[in-house]
């Protein structure tokens, strides 16, 4: 049996300002079965046009635009449901070149893997893939010639990119053929025009070349690890941080404290948080712990302050951009500071509080209260 090889290709659209239709029922950016024939029709046209031989392949698209944070994950999910989908189209039939659309219906596509993330909001960059499959000696060789293709002439113009955008209900400003490696390399550009090169690096190596370990300093020296099928970061709280952690040697001056934690704190969150939005598998760790995994949405730090008389019973440290840092709370004589670990780790850190009878007022200073002299964290005073 000829062995059949497949490549993942995809349509951008990039999307403007004022552009973008309003979500409908909940759902944005998912085609029926009859919308989805008629936008792999547009798309399989288009290709025939760019890339010679395309027609000896056959094509799976899934009727529906992702975020590029979707389909940039390890394993590829989005490409890997689109496969299964190839292959069990005409079960023992074997291979012909053919169309295959998914389309969704109620709101929800076929395939699990092929469900839009609904918690990722839409970017200027919105992606449809497609899947060529084919004869693998034909398809090595397609794969080499769409890279060099989709760069001198993979621009999809009108009417048939004004049309595909209209399935969706958008006016794009761009419609073009990329690759994957395309993509790739456009994440890159990105995160680089940022400063987040560093994650970037994980990101690839998580997806491309899962079984390399690889360690990775940010530009403010917080260290990341890729192995063993997860990246692994060091969490450290504000006590940690300032007395022997990243800050120590701060001066003990408690607005350049805060500043400082609050720059660590900003930096581990977009790292931890992108490449969570990735799909990759991030695992914290406490470095003074022994290296075990943290596993709670929140961190419990008994601490070594002595209570005021007039400490409010909880405070909520917080500061501008980044929110709420971390929690104070003093009862029976002991200082206890929480610190969420995770988007939803405030919410249920706050559930925690209430259920473990923490009770009275609650202080906003709006800042980290921090004492000078142990350089630790401490309750706000009322």
């Amino acid at each position: 049996m000829t062995a059949i090889g497949h490549h993942y290709i995809l349509i951008g659209l990039e999307i403007g300002p004022g552009r973008q239709a309003p979500a409908v029922g909940g759902q944005r950016y998912l085609l029926d079965r009859t919308a989805a024939e008629q936008a792999l029709t547009l798309a399989a046209g288009e290709l025939s046009r760019i890339v010679p031989g395309i027609g000896q392949c056959a094509l799976t698209m899934a009727g529906a635009l992702y975020e590029q944070t979707q389909i940039l994950r390890p394993g590829v999910p989005v490409y890997a449901a689109l496969r299964e989908l190839q292959r069990s189209a005409s079960p023992g039939q074997g291979f012909a070149p053919r169309l295959l659309s998914v389309g969704a219906s109620e709101g929800r596509m076929p395939h699990r893997g092929l469900q839009p993330d609904a918690n990722t909001p839409p970017g200027a960059l919105l992606v449809l893939p497609l899947l060529v499959s084919g004869q693998e000696d034909a398809i090595v060789d397609l794969s080499a010639a769409m890279e060099q293709l989709f760069l001198e002439r993979g621009e999809v113009g009108e009417p048939p990119g004004t049309q595909l955008g209209s399935l969706f209900g958008l006016r794009p400003a761009h419609v073009r053929f990329m690759t994957l490696t395309d993509l790739n390399a456009l994440l890159r550009l990105q995160l680089e025009l940022f400063g987040f090169l560093p994650l970037w690096e994980l990101l690839d190596t998580a997806i491309n070349r899962p079984r390399q370990a690889l360690t990775v300093s940010t530009a403010g020296n917080i260290e990341f690890e890729w192995r063993e099928g997860a990246v692994h970061s060091f969490f450290q709280t504000f006590d940690r941080w300032a007395t022997d952690g990243a800050g120590r040697n701060s001066p003990a001056n408690a607005q350049e404290l805060q500043t400082g934690y609050a720059d660590w704190t900003r930096e581990y969150r977009r790292y931890t948080t992108m490449l969570e939005a990735h799909g990759v598998t991030v695992e914290q760790h406490l470095a003074d712990r022994g290296g075990a995994v943290l596993t709670g949405s929140f961190l419990r730090e008994d601490s070594p302050m002595p209570p005021g008389s007039a400490d409010a019973p909880v405070t909520e440290h917080s500061v501008g951009d980044i929110g709420t840092v971390a929690v104070t709370v003093v009862r029976s004589g002991q200082q206890v500071n929480f610190y969420p670990l995770r988007a939803s780790g405030l919410d249920e850190l706050q559930d925690h509080i209430r259920a473990q009878g923490y009770a009275g007022h609650t202080a906003l200073p709006g800042r980290l209260c921090v004492d000078e002299t142990s350089r630790r964290l401490k309750a706000d005073t009322r």
